[in-house]
Parts: structure tokens; sequence; C-alpha cells
């Protein structure tokens, strides 16, 4: 689903979003009142300038809105993969980004992802995983990192992951799989106008992915792990 053609669907209030450079910045009107909208496009890779203008965005609502709902709108193909904003400290713009969305939660802003395009590695991490809650389009894209790159870093044959990722959702790729480890809240389907008004009202206080987890059975031992580890 292109940009476009969501926004209606979220918003039929009406939306004042524009898109400068692959990045999109505006307000949408609910009947909860308005909601802050900062989004990728296009496929867009986050280099340092993408990084820059979604933390100036994130830094207005702090100044100017208080505690105004933000809803993320995400579709990247990942970071730049560029030597000059490797050079620059691409990673340190990657973890600005995500201290800001967590300012914004402790600041009282409800802070939602909606993957509606492709998520992927840094770009993913950086926008739409470390949001309060993070949710996708049942045909949206999220992976943190694609079976032919785990075969490269892991040196384990391709086919001995594809067959491993059938059983396993954390080596496998996939809305469906994400969901299942609870990396995912929800998958939005039906009336998405309704499902961001219920997801801008959830409790952000607590980070229950590895919870969500487990009682899916994508990530059977990571919440129980954590909790032994905090009563240690």
């Amino acid at each position: 689903m292109t940009l476009q053609e969501l926004l209606p669907k979220l918003f039929p209030d009406g939306n004042t979003v524009t898109v400068t450079d692959n990045i999109a910045a505006g307000e949408g009107r609910t009947a909860s009142g308005t909601v802050r909208i900062i989004g990728t496009t296009g496929g867009t890779r986050l280099g340092i300038r993408e990084l820059l203008a979604l933390s100036r965005l994130f830094l207005d609502v702090l100044r100017n809105r208080p505690g105004q709902p933000i809803l993320m709108l995400v579709d990247n193909d990942g970071q730049k993969m560029a030597l000059e904003d490797e050079l620059l400290g691409l990673n340190q713009y990657i973890a600005h980004l995500v201290k800001l969305q967590d300012l914004a939660r402790r600041n009282g802003h409800p802070v939602a992802a909606l993957v509606y395009g492709n998520s992927i590695a840094g770009g993913f991490i950086a926008f739409g995983l470390c949001a309060g809650d993070t949710y996708a389009l049942p045909d949206s894209n999220t992976s943190v990192m694609i079976l032919p790159a785990i075969a490269r870093v892991t040196k384990l044959p391709l086919e001995y992951l594809e067959e491993l990722s059938r059983t396993v959702a954390v080596f496998a790729p996939g809305v469906k799989n994400f969901f299942r480890t609870g990396g995912l809240r929800e998958v939005w389907d039906g009336n998405l106008n309704e499902c961001m008004e219920k997801a801008l009202r959830q409790n952000q206080s607590a980070d229950i992915r590895a919870e969500l987890g487990a009682e899916r059975g994508g990530r059977p031992e990571a919440a129980k792990i954590i909790q032994e580890v905090m009563n240690a």
C-alpha cells in the first residue's frame, strides 16, 4: 500500500501530510484530536541526512506539542551503506533518533509505528522497531536481516537457515514471524482508523514483547530468561 492510499484510511477526517525527499510530516485529524505523523516512504534508505530530518521532526513535537500522539509510518530499505555516512558515525545518528523516540514516550507522547511497506535492518531499528509499540499491515515486509545476509555472517549454508526458519520464527523474515516473536503488537486489518485509535490508547509504560513472544510461541525462552536475570 502506498502512503497516498494509506493516509485516507487512517485519517478519514483529513490530514496535512507533505513529503520532502521521502520524509513525510504533518498531522492527521481524529475524533480524539490531532496526531503528529512522521514517516518514510518510497523505500528510502536512512542515511545521516534522513536520520537528522526525522530527528528534527521529533524535536519539534517535543518542544511545541506537549503530549501529542505520534504515529510513525514506516517504509524503508534499511540504513544507507555509504562510506561517507559510516565515517561520519551513522550508528550515532541512529542512536540519537532512537533516544528521541524514548524521550517522547517519557514526556507523555504515545508513540506507535506502523509498517506499511518495507522495514529492513538498521532502518527498521532506527525507525520502527523502537517505538512504544510496533504494528504492521498484512502485506508489508519486516526484516532485521534477510537469510542470505545471515548465511554470509554466520557461514552457515543458506539451505540450512531456510529449513531452520520454517520452525524457528526468530530466523525468518516477514510479518507473521515478527508477530510470533512479539516484535509486532498487532497486525492491522479492517478499519485502520479504529486500529490506530486503539493503538494510541495502549499503555506503553512496559515492554511486553518478550511476554508476547512466549504466548505466541515465537520466543519461548526470552521472557523466562529476562525474569531470571532480573531476580538474580
